[in-house]
């Protein structure tokens, strides 16, 4: 089969592979869509711990099986499937107290964790566990079913604060994919006010188009705009989908007394903040990684016409072009936000 492969910072090849087969307990799927993720990109741009070379990357996917496992009697060959990528052991104690997403030892399709790499979907064919597929309404596209992972992430963070959302003040700091999909799950929990951030104006314009009522971009005073658009009261909730010390920093001084920040973003592996700022003002800085339960949770959401995902999609790609669409994504000068890669 042909696959993208990774073997290192700018440098992915379009080359035959084998094609995997299903072991027990699994299944072939073709792939139909698979999207670029930011952690996808940055791997490509600079050495990554969780992309080991000749890696076959790809978490955020969909497709129809093609072949069973053995044991496997509960699917078909030709059922329309998005995949679960978190393949966490269950036995541990965070995995016992429901915090599958934080398990040592889980292997994550398409990336390399300290329980080994597990090659993904920027290829014809990916294998996958039977108990990780979610079948596909019928009305839900392969496009749309690739978005759903990247919506479990913004799901989960909105979810710590839902009790907060409802007719109040949000603000997403970079509205990529993440912060869009986060503006959607606002709105969806009936935010009265959501401000989005960024440096880049298209991405703005696609925001009111996700829900977003106010728009800012970063070079203007944000802290100052913020006082005049809340009676210089700040922000209930903000949801930072960057996370570099500029967009922290910012949240700690636009949020109200008392507020929520969501750390999404891990742009920054560490970094310094406005601490003494942030414990007088007496704030609630709340953690979000990845998902339990939200990718079927965010399938439901997309099938019941709750979000509008596929308005993010800005560009599709045959995967034999994904050597060139990589280096124009990391160039610094595209207006793109999502883009999908498919098999020929």
């Amino acid at each position: 089969m042909k696959a993208l492969v990774y073997y290192g910072p700018h440098d992915i090849r379009y080359q035959d592979v084998p094609t995997p087969r299903p072991k027990e307990g699994e299944v072939l799927v073709h792939v139909r869509a698979v999207s670029i993720c930011g952690s996808d990109l940055a791997a490509y741009k600079a050495v990554s711990s969780m992309r080991s070379p000749g890696l076959i990357m790809g978490h955020e996917f969909s497709g129809e099986i093609v072949q069973l496992g053995e044991g496997v009697d509960n699917l078909k060959v030709g059922n329309r499937v998005g995949v679960i990528t978190n393949i966490y052991c269950g036995k541990c104690p965070d995995c016992l107290e429901g915090r599958t997403n934080v398990c040592d030892h889980r292997y994550i399709i398409g990336t390399t964790m300290k329980a080994g790499s597990y090659n993904g979907a920027m290829s014809e064919f990916v294998v996958a566990p039977a108990e990780k597929i979610m079948l596909l309404p019928d009305y839900v596209s392969f496009d749309e079913a690739a978005l759903v992972e990247p919506l479990s992430i913004s799901l989960r963070a909105t979810k710590h604060v839902a009790h907060e959302v409802p007719s109040r003040a949000v603000a997403v700091l970079g509205v990529g994919p993440i912060g869009l999909m986060a503006i959607m799950c606002m709105k969806n929990l009936g935010s009265a006010k959501i401000v989005a951030i960024d440096l880049l104006q298209n991405r703005l314009e696609l925001a009111r188009k996700c829900g977003a009522t106010d728009t800012i971009l970063s070079g203007q005073d944000v802290p100052a705009l913020i006082r005049q658009m809340t009676d210089n009261v700040g922000i209930d909730v903000v949801f930072d989908a960057a996370g570099v010390p500029s967009t922290v920093n910012t949240a700690i001084e636009i949020v109200r007394n008392g507020g929520s920040i969501l750390m999404v973003g891990m742009a920054s592996p560490t970094l310094e903040i406005a601490y003494k700022h942030a414990v007088s003002k007496e704030l609630k800085l709340q953690a979000s990684y990845m998902y339990t339960t939200e990718m079927k949770e965010g399938l439901q959401m997309i099938a019941d016409t709750k979000l509008n995902v596929a308005q993010m999609i800005t560009s599709r790609h045959p995967l034999s072009e994904g050597p060139e669409v990589f280096e124009e994504l990391a160039s610094g000068n595209t207006k793109e936000v999502k883009v999908i890669l498919f098999p020929e």
